[in-house]
């Protein structure tokens, strides 16, 4: 208790009733979701602090928001945290930003690779030759279906069809068979993945063993996950996949108490912030500390998180 006595005298000299303003994402998505839970929990464990959610276009709009002082957190997928750092990839153009810092990870978007039960594929190696919608151009699904290809060794000619469908569009072409595999990568359970299991009879084609090894190794902003045969009905099993980390950015300038504050707010409200989506109830502590960092830790969430035990 003493502890929340401190952290609430120091936040009434530091911040003087300070509000935090958290790029999230587009109305109804889990990045909203996560932006709810990480204010209630701060709100509710330090009256010191107000919160704002502000929806916005997503990854790359947070971070440029941070970066020009828009907003004090954002929510990032880590892939775009890495490419921002590194100067690289949507961000070899507009240049490093040298100011971000990382908090925390959240949950994984898992890339789901679906098929109709009947189409005979079985594994990955059931891919070439087939007509393959990879996702829009320029959408984390297309990025990442193009690096699990060239992991395998398998160039975008060894398909017999190249497709690049919106969301809006995979339900038409997976069930009318324009298509045989169709590919999306989301938190889970997904409302448009829900829709394809339960009206298209789709099943899920797992992504695992040296080609994931290889694709991480090259790419350390992925990770290995799973799709959990609780997302779906008529799911038996797990399938492991890859995915990226939705991460929680802010910036050198935030105040060293108040990032400690909110990090702690969020570690020790945990269930309430795991209770505002589904995609959210497997929220883990260790993987949330440890996992999806490319940018410097910010020096309050680092010193909260080790006096948590939570970092190596």
């Amino acid at each position: 208790m003493w502890v929340f006595v401190i952290l609430a005298a120091l936040l009434v000299s530091h911040a003087s009733a300070k509000t935090l303003t958290i790029g999230t994402g587009s109305r109804g998505g889990v990045y909203v979701a996560l932006g709810y839970g990480i204010c209630d929990a701060v709100e509710k464990s330090f009256r010191e602090i107000s919160c704002n959610v502000v929806r916005t276009k997503g990854s790359i709009d947070n971070l440029i928001g941070i970066a020009k002082g828009e907003f004090d957190l954002g929510v990032v997928q880590s892939d775009i945290q890495y490419h921002a750092v590194t100067g690289t990839g949507t961000f070899k153009n507009i240049g490093a930003l040298p100011t971000v810092r990382s908090l925390f990870s959240a949950h994984p978007e898992s890339l789901a690779v679906m098929t109709k039960k009947d189409s005979g594929i079985e594994g990955l190696a059931d891919l070439p030759g087939q007509r393959v919608d990879i996702g829009k151009v320029m959408s984390g699904t297309n990025a990442t279906m193009r690096l699990l290809f060239e992991a395998m060794g398998v160039p975008l000619t060894a398909f017999r069809d190249i497709a690049t469908l919106d969301v809006k569009d995979q339900y038409d072409a997976i069930c009318g068979r324009d298509v045989t595999i169709t590919a999306y990568l989301a938190g889970h359970p997904n409302a448009n993945i829900k829709k394809l299991v339960q009206l298209c009879d789709v099943t899920f084609v797992g992504v695992a063993g040296s080609v994931v090894d290889q694709l991480i190794a090259s790419n350390p902003y992925y990770v290995k996950t799973h799709i959990p045969k609780t997302a779906y009905d008529g799911m038996d099993r797990d399938v492991p996949t890859i995915g990226l980390l939705a991460t929680v950015m802010t910036s050198d300038k935030l105040d060293f108490v108040i990032a400690y504050a909110l990090t702690k707010a969020v570690f020790e409200n945990l269930e309430h912030v795991r209770s505002k989506h589904l995609s959210l109830r497997s929220l883990d502590p260790l993987v949330m500390a440890r996992n999806g960092m490319t940018a410097r830790r910010h020096s309050g969430a680092e010193k909260y998180l080790n006096e948590a035990g939570l970092l190596p």
